[in-house]
């Protein structure tokens, strides 16, 4: 799954001296990893200066190393920077690697921690790859023009491109399926689309609503089994529009109560028992419906009720409710062993091959695997609003068309003022966009088998395609 970190980067108001930090500095982070690698979180905060811990609170600190602990112990570190004295660590978990910032204070003191993701340099060696773009039409220039960049990084390599622009569905491919295989991505290649799944289950969602079955603004113990008296805060109820709109309160992602696991692993064998403990273990913070925090556990859950509320898994119900009626015969959340065939080799930030990976937990959240060809119809269906459920999950639910959100669609305005639906996602070796613009009648799927979130290049394709679907459209 895409994995989410709290960068925190305080800097305390006390002057060091630099000529012994290194010292300092390598005796701090050796003390702050034996902590770590024995789950002591809050003895680690425990180490922070005065000035830190006034604009930073221990749950922070602990939030943010719970979530880091899913990548195994650390093995090894390095020091890869020092600014003034200011030190930043590679540090070698199991899974992956993260960057660590601290200024030392003392051997057993800081004033500055952060953690971030360490991403393998790009590589702009590349003066030539693979596409199938025609270069015909003023948009299939702007195209490549705006791929450029990224595919000169050789640590990319594939990407796959759908624009449904005047009525028709174009698509562009780029680079390779697997590095060094010279075979170029097609329609009919299959990427993880990460968390671009929860539209999926937002449109689930509406449907079951449509066919009242459910109301958004049902309390979601009424079907959960049991007694869950914490999922309230101050006598106000989580709902089930709180889980698709991200309002819910419940955290990001949390640990199994006994074993410290996290529960979206794949090595999980996800039970009704576990699901249990993970309910009656989460603590609220906050009244659910007045503030967004991002939670892949809340859609997890709305993900399950569906199933509940429908005797349907989330593979049946999307199949019945969305792939069929939208054509999307390639789109599936399980794959055959003859379909991993036409799966892209996806690769971590450090530029790892990946597994393909399966959870029944994480299904609704980041578990739908697509081809470009597919999401191209599924752009198409959500431009024509004709489909009810698809409609209801574009109205706002929090906040407004200006920025708000929908049944898990992210909803803004532009400033040429258009209004558009997104969700973005990434896996440990893949990333997706994709991006509607009903009132233009017009969006466009970014794919790629490059687990690098964060690279601008990516970025800047979308921008330079919306800013083409704006003087293209009829």
């Amino acid at each position: 799954m895409r994995f989410f970190f709290l960068i925190l980067l305080i800097f305390s108001t006390t002057l060091y001296a630099q000529r012994s930090d290194g010292l300092k500095s390598n005796i701090l982070i050796e003390n702050i990893i034996s902590e770590f690698n024995e789950n002591h979180f809050r003895e680690i905060y425990a180490l922070a200066d005065s000035g830190f811990k006034a604009n930073v609170g221990e749950g922070d600190i602990v939030s943010l190393l719970t979530s880091a602990s899913t990548l195994g112990k650390i093995k090894k570190y390095e020091l890869v920077l020092v600014e003034d004295s200011n030190y930043t660590y590679r540090l070698f978990f199991e899974k992956r690697s993260l960057l660590i910032d601290i200024t030392p204070i003392s051997n057993v003191a800081f004033g500055r921690f952060g953690l971030r993701p360490y991403i393998l340099p790009a590589d702009k060696t590349r003066e030539h790859f693979q596409h199938d773009n025609p270069l015909k039409s003023h948009l299939d220039s702007i195209v490549q023009e705006s791929v450029t960049t990224y595919m000169n990084n050789k640590n990319v390599a594939g990407l796959s491109i759908g624009i449904f622009v005047n009525g028709e569905m174009l698509s562009y491919n780029f680079g390779e399926t697997k590095k060094s295989n010279n075979t170029l991505p097609a329609g009919n290649t299959i990427y993880e689309i990460g968390s671009v799944t929860k539209v999926f289950t937002g449109i689930l969602l509406a449907n079951a609503v449509l066919e009242n079955k459910v109301r958004l603004d049902d309390d979601i113990r009424k079907y959960l089994t049991g007694n869950y008296p914490n999922l309230e805060y101050s006598g106000q109820p989580i709902r089930l529009v709180n889980l698709s709109n991200h309002t819910s309160g419940l955290p990001f992602t949390t640990r199994l109560p006994d074993t410290n696991e996290d529960p979206f692993n794949p090595s999980v064998q996800f039970s009704d028992a576990i699901f249990m403990k993970i309910l009656h273990s989460v603590k609220l913070d906050t009244l659910p419906g007045v503030q967004r925090n991002y939670s892949n556990l809340g859609v997890a859950i709305l993900g399950q009720i569906l199933e509940k509320v429908y005797g349907l898994s989330y593979e049946k119900l999307i199949t019945k409710y969305i792939l069929k009626p939208f054509r999307m015969y390639q789109t599936k959340v399980s794959l055959a062993p003859e379909e991993l065939y036409n799966m892209a080799q996806g690769y971590d930030m450090e530029g790892n091959e990946t597994n393909y990976w399966q959870n029944k937990l994480a299904e609704p959240i980041g578990g739908i695997h697509s081809t470009v060809s597919d999401m191209l119809l599924f752009i198409k269906s959500q431009v024509s609003e004709n489909d009810s459920a698809s409609s209801l999950s574009h109205k706002p639910t929090f906040g407004s068309t200006k920025e708000g959100v929908g049944l898990n669609w992210d909803i803004y305005t532009t400033k040429k003022g258009y209004l558009r639906l997104a969700h973005d996602g990434g896996t440990d070796g893949f990333t997706s966009l994709c991006m509607i613009y009903p009132e233009i009648k017009s969006g466009f799927v970014l794919l790629t088998n490059n687990g690098d979130h964060n690279d601008q290049a990516f970025n800047d394709i979308a921008s330079a395609i919306y800013l083409s679907l704006i003087y293209n459209t009829k």
